[in-house]
């Protein structure tokens, strides 16, 4: 699917896609006509050496050689949400507060390309998502565009000088997160793994919120958090006005 997605929207160029020998031409039958209509180079290798170009990536068959993933500028896609804002979009961002399990944030982009109102800002390190992330992603890597925060903090409050509210998800909030209107323009703050919200960043944010959770389980994964929360706010958005 990453490979797929990527022919389909064209956006990094893709050097070449080699295929596993054995892997069944009608499943790939829509890979093949993309890549011969862009003029990619497909070739078929011995499974074994494509498993070692692809390490430990999980490649069911199918690797593409293609330009590395980079971050997008902060600054222009705060622009960018201002934009689509005013234009009556209401705006809906994801902040992530040190996640650093790839798979998570892969997880965690597949789950937001169903609301592309804006990218989502992660307090990361490195030059782009890595091919972890974009395998877990399935695809959604070309759609959702990510931003390095390199200053949580300082990107709070960009968004609040642009009128844009600024909700953290912390276990150990008061109000739940289906009481908090998700219709107003806002950024939803997640922590990273095993330590939650930093200091800083809970104490810059408008208002926390929690999930309730039921039984002996503390805490949910966070890509499940922001799935969790992420579809209220789409579900509370489809109600009045009948489409996210």
């Amino acid at each position: 699917m990453p490979v797929l997605e990527a022919l389909r929207v064209g956006i990094r160029r893709i050097e070449r896609v080699l295929i596993a020998e054995g892997v069944g031409h009608s499943r790939l039958r829509e890979l093949f006509e993309l890549a011969r209509a862009q003029g990619v180079l497909v070739r078929r290798i011995n499974r074994h050496e494509l498993q070692r170009i692809a390490g430990d990536v999980n490649h069911q068959g199918v690797v593409a050689i293609i330009a590395a993933a980079k971050y997008r500028d902060a600054d222009e896609m705060l622009d960018q949400l201002v934009d689509r804002s005013s234009g009556g979009a209401r705006a809906l961002a994801l902040a992530l507060d040190g996640v650093e399990d790839p798979r998570n944030l892969g997880a965690i982009l597949r789950t937001r390309v169903r609301g592309r109102r804006c990218g989502v800002y992660s307090r990361t390190t490195g030059r782009g998502p890595t091919e972890v992330v974009a395998k877990t992603a399935a695809g959604a890597l070309e759609y959702v565009p990510v931003a390095r925060a390199a200053n949580m903090v300082r990107l709070i409050e960009e968004f609040k000088q642009r009128d844009i509210w600024v909700v953290g998800v912390e276990a150990d909030a008061r109000v739940d997160y289906t009481a908090w209107d998700w219709t107003v323009p806002c950024a939803l703050v997640f922590g990273g793994e095993g330590s939650g919200l930093h200091r800083l960043v809970r104490e810059r944010c408008d208002a926390l919120v929690r999930i309730p959770l039921m039984g002996k389980i503390t805490s949910l994964n966070v890509s499940v958090a922001v799935g969790v929360v992420l579809y209220e706010a789409l579900r509370q958005r489809t109600i009045v006005s009948g489409k996210a």
